[in-house]
């Protein structure tokens, strides 16, 4: 009996075994298919080292996406600060001259030709144009005086023309 006993207990071994060898060739199969293309077959160190090596270039390039993914959040919430800057325009009477100031914010996007024409085009001469960044701001200062003193410069409608550029 001791005889029988002890081959029913090697035959069992035996398929464990066997089982055990067929689920790691499984797992290296699908080791193997994880992998970026081989041109070859490779022994199973090999895979190994292969995954090993795989696994610490995608944990690189994670890092390297989680840094591009926090300097983007940081350009993304600047440029959300910047854009709560609203422009305003303030226009000025001084009797034959006029006097145009505007603050935006650096992301606002416009033409100071576009200022100027209408000016010109409501009758100002342009004396002078500046420009000065402090901080987050653009300020732009125009001095015009009318072409044809009698008739002068209409105000609000300078403002009104202007307000649309900006809005």
């Amino acid at each position: 009996m001791d005889n029988g006993n002890g081959a029913s207990m090697r035959i069992s071994r035996c398929l464990v075994e066997r089982e055990r060898r067929k689920h790691m060739k499984c797992l290296f199969t699908k080791l193997s298919s994880l992998l970026p293309i081989q041109q070859t077959k490779m022994s199973v160190p090999e895979m190994v080292d292969q995954a090993t090596a795989y696994v610490k270039e995608l944990q690189g390039r994670l890092e390297q996406h989680k840094g591009t993914k926090v300097q983007l959040e940081r350009t993304c919430e600047m440029r959300k600060r910047k854009r709560m800057i609203r422009p305003v325009l303030n226009v000025r009477d001084l009797g034959y001259n006029l006097e145009v100031n505007l603050i935006t914010g650096l992301n606002v996007e416009f033409a100071l030709s576009d200022f100027i024409n209408i000016l010109q085009e409501e009758g100002a001469d342009i004396l002078s144009a500046t420009c000065h960044h402090a901080g987050d701001k653009a300020i732009y200062t125009i001095l015009c005086q009318a072409i044809y003193p009698r008739i002068g410069i209409e105000t609000s409608s300078v403002h009104e023309r202007l307000k649309s550029l900006i809005c």
